[in-house]
């Protein structure tokens, strides 16, 4: 069962080199975990508010356990580009560790037609605990020169055994001559503790057609 959301935002920042910023003064609300969640009493109108949120009735969600034998609290399915006109779409498959991630997209090569309309989506799960400001984020270059960044925020989720999803706007791909060409794009996901879930390096060919 998957759950949308369409409550996130995307920002673009051109000046900045801080992977993890978008040049706004973003001040990361405070992580509130999940055994203070417990240990509150329903006298904690805002606590209880905030857990009601996120979890809903459902407090057995706080006991999630996805995978075992991985530590990370967002475990990363897939990324999807959902093309309005164009099939197939482009997936990036997430299973596996950060570094295996790495591995598998390092020599990957996504062909795009200028103008093309499109969404992105990101399937994910959360285990163990609350994840605080989501997001996931895009470095995109050009003979070495940083031509945009694109940060998804998610925002906070909490553990749950249902495949999570976000699902972005419609974006358009640039268009025109100045726009063609061969782009290197680093992608990621982490958080607002800057814990790292997924990190890998592709390139994006814009072209004038498919």
């Amino acid at each position: 069962m998957a759950s949308g959301d369409q409550q996130s935002s995307t920002t673009h920042d051109h000046d900045s080199d801080d992977d993890t910023s978008t040049g706004m003064r973003y001040k990361p609300p405070q992580k509130v975990d999940l055994s203070t969640i417990i240990s509150k009493d329903a006298d904690d109108l805002s606590l209880d508010r905030y857990k009601k949120q996120l979890l809903g009735d459902d407090v057995q969600k706080l006991h999630t356990i996805i995978d075992s034998n991985d530590q990370r609290c967002v475990i990363p399915v897939r990324i999807s580009l959902l093309f309005e006109n164009h099939k197939p779409n482009v997936i990036f498959d997430l299973h596996g560790s950060v570094e295996q991630i790495r591995q598998t997209h390092a020599k990957r090569i996504v062909n795009i037609k200028e103008g093309e309309s499109y969404r992105i989506q990101l399937e994910y799960y959360v285990q163990r605990d609350i994840v605080t400001g989501l997001s996931f984020l895009q470095k995109i270059k050009k003979t070495k020169i940083i031509v945009d960044r694109m940060k998804y925020m998610i925002g906070s989720r909490a553990p749950s055994p249902d495949l999570q999803t976000y699902l972005g706007e419609i974006e358009v791909a640039p268009n025109g001559v100045l726009s063609r060409g061969s782009f290197s794009v680093k992608s990621k996901i982490c958080d607002d503790d800057k814990n790292l879930f997924a990190e890998w390096e592709w390139t994006l060919v814009i072209g004038k057609d498919w």
